[in-house]
């Protein structure tokens, strides 16, 4: 099959879009079973094959991930062809609960959150070969120079990021709740990019981080973000509970990773300016403080 023809049959295999990342397109292909994820033109062909390997490596491994079929190009862009989970995120669920006003119980045995902490400690403690990135060069790399802080202070996140425990455990990386999809009740983890072999509290963290100090959209409802402010704490407890129980990880060991965790978060451009406000708040409280510096393992 020669590369024209491989794209125009490429191009009558796709079908519509399904899902919008900041990275990406997902679209329906060829049928039922499968999708492609389109990623935009301006992320390197590199990137794209990590995520490839990575997948490769959580599915081989029997790990709740979605299977990955090929890579492709398809007009112009890189994708990889997935198996197709058809189900309901957890990041939509909570917004579900919020809107109806649900109130957690804490000793809920099946809950979203603990299902959660269940995932991410069974990812934890996999033993997976493939994945090869280093957690705190690939966590510095992403967190880059944002704007919201000046030289000195990035200086002194990389310096406190130094002071973490270092560990060689398999991390998802981004482990936003948006990239846990319930199908049927059954767990599929997304988007394994960001894979690494690290400290897995940093992958607890950014839950954390994101439960503590989120901000809903302005054309939230008063009612419904009075009543998030009541459920955040009860979330958050709930899900440190069930991975702390699991894992024997503190919730002390996880806070030591917030500040590299909203650091990332911050990084990603994808936050209002309230929510980067309250994280670099936290970040310069955190890094100015010798009491929350975190030991040397």
């Amino acid at each position: 099959m020669t590369d024209r023809y491989k794209e125009v049959f490429q191009l009558t295999m796709l079908g519509k879009c399904i899902g919008i990342g900041s990275s990406c397109e997902v679209y329906e292909w060829g049928g039922d079973d499968k999708v492609v994820k389109l990623f935009h033109s301006s992320t390197p062909p590199e990137a794209v094959q990590l995520e490839y390997r990575n997948c490769s490596a959580a599915w081989e491994s029997g790990l709740p991930a979605a299977r990955p079929f090929e890579l492709v190009t398809c007009d112009g862009r890189h994708g990889i062809i997935f198996e197709k989970i058809v189900g309901e995120t957890i990041l939509n669920r909570i917004f579900e609960h919020l809107y109806s006003f649900r109130v957690i119980d804490f000793n809920e045995a099946d809950s979203d959150l603990r299902k959660y902490a269940r995932v991410l400690n069974d990812i934890h403690k996999a033993n997976v070969s493939g994945v090869a990135t280093e957690q705190m060069e690939h966590l510095k790399a992403i967190i880059g120079r944002p704007a919201a802080f000046t030289n000195d202070e990035i200086t002194s996140i990389h310096a406190y990021m130094d002071l973490l425990p270092v560990k060689r455990q398999l991390c998802h990386g981004d482990t936003n709740p948006g990239n846990l999809i319930l199908r049927n009740g059954m767990p599929f983890m997304v988007d394994w990019m960001h894979a690494s072999l690290g400290n897995p509290a940093a992958d607890v963290a950014e839950v954390c981080v994101m439960i503590e100090y989120a901000v809903l959209p302005p054309e939230t409802p008063a009612a419904v973000i009075a009543f998030f402010e009541t459920w955040r704490h009860a979330a958050y407890e709930i899900f440190v509970d069930e991975y702390g129980k699991l894992s024997g990880v503190t919730e002390e060991e996880i806070r030591a990773w917030y500040v590299p965790a909203a650091a990332r978060s911050i990084a990603s451009g994808a936050l209002s300016d309230e929510q980067v406000a309250k994280l670099v708040a936290m970040i310069r409280d955190d890094i100015r403080s010798e009491a929350k510096t975190p030991n040397k393992p």
